[in-house]
């Protein structure tokens, strides 16, 4: 399983409106075309770019942008974070 769940704070509900971005808890062995494939094949969207950091808990969070405006917005309410 590469995708965990998404990761909501008020930081990130922040960037779905400014940046059409959302972030998401991913496992640590995936590479960033492995989380790009699985985001677009599970939620049906296009992906433009993956970013990827370890959190100080230990986590691997994946700040992924959509294309298409508004995109970030309307997955984040088929998820029910909005």
């Amino acid at each position: 399983m590469i995708i965990k769940s998404p990761y909501v704070t008020e930081k990130v509900t922040g960037m779905i409106d400014s940046d059409n971005t959302l972030e998401f808890l991913v496992s640590m062995q995936s590479t960033k075309p492995e989380i790009k494939k699985a985001l677009e094949e599970l939620y049906d969207v296009e992906v433009l770019s993956v970013r990827t950091m370890i959190t100080s808990r230990g986590e691997k969070k994946a700040i992924v942008k959509l294309a298409g405006e508004g995109s970030a917005n309307e997955l984040a309410t088929r998820l029910g974070l909005l």
